[in-house]
C-alpha cells in the first residue's frame, strides 16, 4: 500500500476540522502531512506548521511551487470552498474536501467543467462508523425487506450554548445563502447517510424552516422527502436544541426488520424483527463487516469513535486515489464526488422552494 503526501489549505489550530483530518489521515499510516496554507493569519499557519512537523506557507501558488503534494486537502470555510476546488483542478491535483463541497448548485455545476479526469471527494466522514458500514451490509444482504421509511436527526445545542473551547459560531456560519448554513453544515451528512444507507434518491420534498435563536439565521429544519416507490424519509438538523451536543441518530424501517443507531453510542445497532425479536450487536458480534481487521485497532469493548470512523474513511480515501493514480479512475463504495454532493444540494435548495410555497415540489 502506498503512502501519500498531503497538504493543507485551512485546518489550522483553533479550527473545528483541522486535528481531526490530521489525525485521522495519519492513523493507519496512508497520509503523510507535507505542507501547508494553514490559516490567512501567518502567525496560526506557523505555529499550526510546527506542531504537526509540516512546512508553513503564506499562499497556495507558494506552497504549490515549493513540494508536490500527491493530493490536497481543502478545510477552509465553506464560502471558500468553490475557489480553492477550482484553482487545484485546473493545477491537476487531486483534491480531498471537507464537506459540504461548495456551498450551491451553480457551483457544483460549475465545477463539472473542470473535474473530467480528476480526482475529487468530500469527507462524509459518519459513514465511516463500522455499524453503519454494518446496517448497510445489512441491507443490502436483504435483511430488512423493503424500505419504507428513513429518519434522520442531528439536533445541537451550538447555537443557544456555544461549546467552550472554541470561539463559535464563526462569523461566516452566520450567513445563509440559497442553501441555509445549516443544510451545509449539518444536512450533508443527513443526505449522505440517507443515500449511503439504502442508495434511495427522493422525487418529491417538502420543508419547514425556522429561526429559534438571537442569530439572524436559520438554525432549526425539517425536510420531508418521499421517493418513486412511495417510501419516505424525513431529517431534522437543529442548533437551537438545548441539551443536544450532538443528537445524530439513524432509523431504518423495513418490512422485515428495523435499525436503530446512535452516533453517541456509535459502538451499538439495535435491531427490532417482524417476529418481535430485538437484537444488539456490536464489534464483537458475528457481523458482516464491522468486525473486519481493519476496523479492530483495539479489540471490541475499548470503544472506537469519531476519529477512528473519519480515519476509515481516509483509509478507503488512499485507495481510491492509488487506484485513480494507476487507472484513471476508482471504485469503492464508501468513497463519493461531486455528483452525490450535487444531489444533496438540489434536495437543500428545492427544500427551501417547498418551504417558500409551502407544498410538495418535485426534485429535479
Amino acid at each position: 500500500m502506498k503512502k501519500f503526501k498531503l497538504c493543507f489549505i485551512g485546518g489550522g489550530v483553533g479550527s473545528i476540522a483541522g486535528n481531526p483530518h490530521y489525525i485521522a489521515a495519519r492513523m493507519d499510516n496512508r497520509f503523510e502531512l507535507i505542507g501547508g496554507v494553514f490559516s490567512s493569519k501567518s502567525e496560526i499557519s506557523q505555529i499550526t506548521g510546527e506542531l504537526r512537523d509540516a512546512v508553513p506557507f503564506s499562499d497556495s501558488e507558494e506552497m504549490l511551487d515549493k513540494v508536490k503534494p500527491d493530493a490536497v486537502v481543502i478545510l477552509t470555510p465553506t464560502p471558500m470552498h468553490y475557489d480553492n476546488i477550482s484553482m487545484l483542478l485546473q493545477k491537476d491535483i487531486p483534491v480531498i474536501c471537507e464537506k459540504p463541497l461548495v456551498a450551491s448548485v451553480e457551483e457544483g455545476e460549475s465545477l463539472r467543467n473542470l473535474i473530467d479526469d480528476k480526482f475529487l471527494v468530500v469527507t462524509n466522514n459518519y459513514s465511516g462508523y463500522p455499524m453503519l458500514r454494518e446496517l448497510k451490509a445489512r441491507i443490502e444482504r436483504g435483511d430488512f425487506g423493503d424500505i419504507i421509511n428513513i429518519r434522520l436527526q442531528m439536533p445541537q445545542e451550538t447555537f443557544m450554548r456555544p461549546p467552550k473551547n472554541i470561539k463559535y459560531p464563526q462569523p461566516w456560519r452566520l450567513s445563509d445563502g440559497l442553501i441555509p448554513m445549516i443544510c451545509l453544515d449539518l444536512g450533508v451528512h443527513l443526505h449522505h447517510l440517507m443515500f449511503f444507507l439504502t442508495s434511495k434518491k427522493p422525487k418529491k420534498v417538502m420543508a419547514e424552516f425556522n429561526s429559534f435563536s438571537k442569530y439572524d439565521v436559520i438554525d432549526d429544519v425539517n425536510i420531508w422527502l418521499e421517493f418513486d416507490d412511495s417510501s419516505k424519509a424525513s431529517m431534522w438538523m437543529s442548533k437551537a436544541a438545548l441539551g443536544y451536543r450532538n443528537g445524530m441518530a439513524v432509523e431504518v424501517f423495513g418490512t422485515k426488520c428495523s435499525a436503530l443507531w446512535v452516533q453517541m453510542n456509535p459502538e451499538v445497532l439495535n435491531l427490532s424483527y417482524f417476529d418481535g425479536s430485538k437484537n444488539i450487536i456490536d464489534r464483537g458480534c458475528e457481523c458482516l463487516v464491522a468486525n473486519d481487521a481493519r476496523y479492530a485497532r483495539m479489540t471490541s469493548g475499548h470503544p472506537s469513535g469519531f476519529i477512528e470512523a473519519f480515519a476509515n474513511l481516509y483509509y478507503d480515501i488512499a485507495d481510491s486515489l492509488e487506484e485513480f493514480l494507476e487507472t484513471g479512475s476508482y471504485n469503492n463504495p464508501y468513497v463519493f464526488g461531486l455528483e452525490h454532493a450535487l444531489e444533496g444540494l438540489n434536495i437543500f435548495e428545492t427544500a427551501g422552494n417547498a418551504h417558500n410555497a409551502p407544498n410538495w415540489l418535485d426534485l429535479k
